[in-house]
């Protein structure tokens, strides 16, 4: 088959031999065992012997193990705390704007364009702390985050197209081993003690235990090979990534404010929140997340409160129009409902894909999260004005220039946008796209007390009720995510994979 070639062994002088002391192409498969250990033992001591690999003291803190499980929970926990403070505030920017400005496509753009000063900002903070890192660190671990997610998306890929019999291995739950054997160039039976050495395109170097999630020195010297070796093709292949998850996440945003005008503004709230429910649905489907009833019951029991704090005790002003102003009025709104449902089940979506293919397995640097932000802005501002005069010339828009009052507004509402999508992706990789997506309905009660204390409005008993199926939604919800952590943070043990105990550990992740 083409395509398919033996690992590279590291010669003791620096170069590189083929398992046949050529290089030379062979059909091998796929093998499930560690690396012979003085093969291993090179790559831990010198791991820049191998051409274009830099040095590990060459990377202070580069190793970026995973948060333990409670700590995870207490950053994203913080970070959703920041979430609906800064909503709020948006929230109520929002409105003063659009009393005398309404264009909330240009709204939307500039809000979102200023995500490019994230990245600057996580900079400086980096350079001014007590213990500062260097840019070269920076730079490097950004670009070995982001060669860790191609590498796991192309491995994934392989592992799925050559063992269709084991496809879930594909899942983040279980890595293949690559050989580093050079007598390991034979063929052998599938019940045989190995298998197909697959290869990858050329885009990894020679790994050790790629499953192995306490140390992994060869998946991570993999990634310093590839970012090293080709800078630009990584960072292109981002610009790639981050052009598709701006094309859905703005045309998702958009239809909010679409809706808005179709539909009264509790449904739009109330069918957005829904999101965490596509959420879930899409992590099941593409992230391998297994259907558990205690998260099904915390979604459920939220949405219900969402529902009820919206609806209950409404459309009494529609009750009193003329029969064919009400059909007209129902139409209306069912039209601006179908919108709001595409848009939570688009945000869903762009959650859980932001979660699969912007976040590294085993890789938790929040400098490259909020790298992957700053590239969402770049594309937005560079991209995404030129729908700006395409709804002008249609009429669905009409642009004109703010004003420098209503330029403040909006630059203020972009800022606790920025602050707001920043802490957003930060809870979003260290906990789950379900968690965040149900953290985030605890805006809807937020903006309740907000109409209370700021605008005079008096609170219905549907709202407490609601508001408070929220809260206990999302606390159930809490206890559910940090058990699943506890339970993923259990380390594996460092004897080799062999296929039976392969499953066994997929059984135990899964």
């Amino acid at each position: 088959m083409e395509g398919i070639r033996t690992r590279h062994l590291p010669a003791t002088d620096g170069s590189w031999h083929g398992a046949d002391g050529t290089g030379s192409a062979a059909s091998t498969e796929l093998l499930e065992r560690r690396p012979p250990a003085d093969a291993q033992s090179r790559l831990d001591a010198s791991p820049a012997a191998a051409p274009g690999l830099l040095p590990q003291s060459s990377l202070p803190g580069f190793a970026r193990a995973r948060p333990s499980a409670r700590r995870s929970m207490l950053l994203g926990g913080a970070s959703l705390l920041v979430c609906i403070f800064s909503f709020v505030f948006q929230t109520v920017i929002t409105r003063r704007v659009q009393e005398s400005y309404v264009q909330p496509y240009f709204i939307l753009w500039v809000s979102h364009s200023f995500w490019v000063i994230i990245l600057p900002l996580h900079t400086a903070y980096e350079k001014l702390k007590r213990q500062p890192r260097s840019l070269a660190a920076l730079k490097q671990e950004t670009l070995v985050a982001s060669a860790k997610l191609i590498l796991q998306r192309k491995r994934s890929a392989l592992v799925a197209e050559h063992t269709p019999d084991q496809a879930s291995f594909a899942s983040d739950a279980y890595q293949p081993v690559l050989s580093l054997d050079p007598d390991d160039s034979r063929s052998r039976s599938a019940g045989g003690s190995d298998d197909h050495v697959i290869d990858d395109g050329g885009l990894t170097e020679p790994s050790g235990n790629a499953g192995d999630g306490r140390n992994g020195k060869g998946e991570q010297g993999s990634a310093l090979g590839l970012a090293a070796s080709r800078p630009g093709w990584v960072l292109g292949r981002m610009a790639i990534l981050a052009a598709l998850l701006a094309t859905l996440l703005n045309s998702s945003a958009y239809l909010w404010y679409v809706a808005v005008g179709f539909t009264s503004m509790s449904k739009v709230t109330a069918i957005y929140n829904t999101s965490c429910f596509f959420a879930y649905l899409f992590s099941v489907l593409m992230l391998k997340e297994r259907v558990q009833v205690i998260k099904c019951i915390a979604v459920a029991v939220s949405i219900i409160g969402v529902v009820f704090m919206a609806l209950v005790d409404t459309g009494a002003d529609v009750r009193e129009l003329p029969e064919a102003q009400r059909l007209a009025r129902r139409n209306t709104e069912l039209f601006g409902d179908l919108l709001s449902l595409i848009c939570a089940c688009g945000i869903g979506l762009y959650q859980v894909v932001y979660k699969k293919y912007a976040v590294p397995n085993d890789f938790h640097s929040l400098y490259h999260v909020n790298f992957m932000t700053t590239l969402l802005g770049i594309c937005t501002l560079a991209v995404f004005w030129i729908p700006i005069p395409a709804l002008h010339a249609t009429g669905v828009e009409r642009f004109h220039w703010p004003s420098a009052r209503q330029l403040a507004y909006i630059s203020a509402n972009a800022l606790f946008g920025v602050a707001y999508n920043c802490c957003f992706m930060i809870a979003l990789a260290l906990t789950s796209p379900l968690f965040a997506a149900v953290g985030v309905m605890l805006t809807i009660p937020a903006m309740a007390v907000v109409d209370m204390a700021f605008q005079g409005h008096v609170l219905a008993w549907s709202v407490f009720a609601g508001g408070g199926a929220i809260l206990a939604g999302f606390a159930t919800l809490t206890y559910a995510e940090y058990c699943d952590s506890v339970r993923k943070a259990v380390p594996t043990s460092d004897t080799e994979l062999t296929p039976s105990r392969s499953s066994a550990a997929l059984t135990q992740h899964t």
